[in-house]
């Protein structure tokens, strides 16, 4: 008996089939509901924050004293950072021998500003200049001054070495710190001499709440604020405040912009009444966010007291997208 051509290009195509595993759809990641996180950053705010979108939980907590500065693990990165949530500052002077430096005068003092840009802190440009620093340490929790240190880095391979001591002392220290890779930064305390563990891994937290220094224009004075920064990594947001946020959906990720600048989010989702003496929280103002893991979410702020009335415990309202 003949058979046609198609019928035996057909028996062939369900035996090859039957060679291969079959492939099993794929559902969507669940999306969820709207879900609610309270930062406690305390009323004094004296604890830095670092909070993962996507555990929606807080991951560390040190105060604001822990730290005086950081330095940049990027294998062809040195930056140093100030801890501006401490109001540091650092003078540039015109003397390579520390022991010269006994006091502040003639020295202008800088910052470290919000952007987080590394052309944009004090330190900028301390690897061509073989000079020492003067760092105004800022103030402690009870908002004590805690004075002067006076240091020189230099490079040592990839490694960092500060020689430094308070700015009425003689005697110096030296300290080396490390780049590790599995951090953005590492730090360092002045006051307790030595290493400090701040920051989670890098791969585990997106924002971190604090105080920082914001440059106002129109006064012209540098302020310590209260706020949102972004991860030193991959985090990228955005700011929506002509939606509503239950309107807004991934398409917004094409009709508004990403920036990686570390204040996209900031401080200004709140402001203070004056009048009645509180602080008000504007829901209005919504974010985008891409974490370090490359989920994209929606938040804004819906509260900024607890349920004691105590202010510094911002209330974030999200939802994965």
């Amino acid at each position: 008996m003949k058979r046609s051509h198609a019928y035996l290009m057909g028996i062939l195509l369900v035996g090859l089939t039957s060679c291969f595993e079959k492939e099993t759809p794929i559902d969507p990641y669940p999306r969820g509901d709207v879900e609610e996180f309270l930062i406690a950053m305390g009323h004094e705010y004296n604890d830095q924050v670092f909070y993962s979108f996507d555990q929606n939980m807080a991951v560390k907590s040190v105060k604001r004293t822990d730290w005086d500065m950081a330095f940049n693990t990027n294998a062809n990165n040195n930056t140093i950072y100030l801890n501006t949530g401490n109001a540091l500052y650092a003078a540039r002077t015109n003397v390579s021998d520390l022991r010269s430096i006994k006091d502040t005068s003639g020295l202008e003092f800088k910052w470290d500003w919000d952007n987080g840009k590394d052309d944009s802190t004090a330190l900028v440009g301390w690897e061509k200049e073989n000079v020492v620093y003067v760092i105004d340490l800022g103030l402690d929790l009870s908002d004590e001054h805690r004075g002067f240190v006076k240091v020189k880095f230099e490079m040592d391979g990839t490694s960092l070495k500060a020689t430094y001591a308070f700015i009425d002392q003689t005697e110096s220290k030296t300290v080396t710190l490390d780049k590790n890779s599995d951090y953005h930064r590492v730090y360092f305390s002045f006051v307790e001499g030595q290493q400090v563990d701040i920051e989670p891994l890098k791969t585990t937290y997106d924002l971190v709440f604090r105080k920082y220094i914001f440059y106002f224009n129109e006064e012209k004075i540098p302020y310590n604020v209260v706020g949102a920064l972004m991860s030193h990594g991959g985090v990228q947001a955005m700011s929506i405040s002509d939606k509503d946020f239950a309107d807004i959906t991934i398409a917004d990720t094409s009709n508004y912009n990403f920036s990686t600048d570390k204040d996209v989010v900031g401080y200004d989702w709140k402001e203070f009444n004056l009048n009645e003496g509180f602080y008000v929280v504007y829901p209005e103002k919504n974010f985008i966010i891409k974490t370090e893991n490359g989920f994209i979410y929606k938040f804004h702020f819906v509260d900024f007291y607890n349920e004691q009335g105590d202010r510094g415990y911002p209330t974030i309202e999200m939802k994965l997208l």
